[in-house]
């Protein structure tokens, strides 16, 4: 049963593609965009998780009006976001050119230049993937970036070869820590998102909107190690359909005798980098995500599950 369940689900997402696919984009996007629409009003679960999200976020400083038009926005914004990754699948680097401005990359190029390599900071801000092949075939950055499995391998392998199709090299989540150390001694670029609670992967808690949130540790910890400067950075969706990829200044991970205490700064240092982005157009965030899921009670042993990283 559950086979069959994924093989619907596989074959209706191929025929979305194959439909998106054909549109001129204006049209996908448009068709996108009432999809989001129709979704916000439908998923009453997950529409609830984003105002409560927008409001442990920004608490008194918003009203529930302006709390409720974001949410409902974050729809929409995901799925024009999605429409253009399946249109990218028929674009080459002339296109993401064509298509995409830059603020502030004379941080990343400075950061770049070091030659201790690079972390990317992100989160699902925006369009993340687009950013990622940019990066890879116009701005021709060697470039890794850390995606998580989907469920169903036929989808994965879908992500997965339009994201080399744009040159850049994709690395599971459950890559050994070794294999990340590489990218960064080799001066490579090394994409992150770090924006999700996931049970899957060792953190530390670290405030996030003032609010304790369960933060992947795996990035700052290998960082740590190379002295890799964290650029962070989002590519967002402009009014014209246009976009923007913005890029704050650079920050080194501290690196002092006490191992966790560094971590959990840099930890810091990239939410609040996160947050900075998020700020700058907080409709384009997926505040669907339950982003404070963990409590600090229940946080793993950091130790343990980060033990083949520290040892190093």
């Amino acid at each position: 049963m559950k086979n069959l369940k994924n093989d619907i689900i596989y074959y209706l997402i191929k025929a979305l593609i194959y439909l998106f696919e054909s549109l001129p984009r204006s049209i996908a996007l448009k068709l996108a965009g009432s999809i989001g629409e129709a979704a916000a009003l439908l998923d009453l679960s997950e529409r609830r998780l984003a105002e409560n999200n927008l409001k442990r976020a920004y608490k008194d400083n918003w009203s529930d009006l302006k709390v409720k038009l974001v949410a409902r926005e974050c729809f929409s914004m995901i799925a024009r976001n999605t429409s253009d990754v399946i249109q990218s699948r028929k674009w080459n680097p002339d296109d993401l050119q064509s298509l995409i401005d830059t603020e502030g990359m004379e941080c990343f190029d400075e950061a770049f230049d070091r030659g201790k390599g690079v972390i990317g900071l992100t989160g699902h801000i925006g369009n993340f993937e687009l950013m990622a092949a940019w990066f890879a075939s116009v701005k021709k950055i060697p470039l890794s970036v850390v995606g998580r499995k989907l469920y169903d391998h036929r989808l994965d392998s879908l992500i997965v070869e339009n994201r080399e199709r744009f040159g850049l090299e994709n690395l599971p989540s459950d890559v050994s820590a070794k294999r990340i150390l590489s990218v960064l001694n080799d001066g490579r670029m090394l994409g992150v998102l770090l924006d999700l609670d996931s049970d899957k992967v060792a953190g530390y808690f670290a405030p996030f909107f003032g609010i304790p949130a369960n933060t992947a540790a795996g990035p700052v910890v290998i960082g740590r190690k190379t002295g890799s400067p964290v650029v962070p950075m989002a590519m967002f969706r402009k009014a014209d359909d246009r976009y923007m990829i913005k890029v704050l200044p650079s920050f080194d991970i501290p690196s002092s005798d006490n191992k966790d205490m560094d971590i959990l700064e840099g930890l810091t240092l990239c939410n609040r980098s996160l947050e900075e982005l998020i700020d700058h157009d907080p409709t384009q965030w997926m505040w669907i995500h339950d982003r404070w899921k963990r409590k600090p009670k229940t946080s793993p042993d950091v130790k343990d599950s980060l033990e083949e990283v520290l040892s190093q």
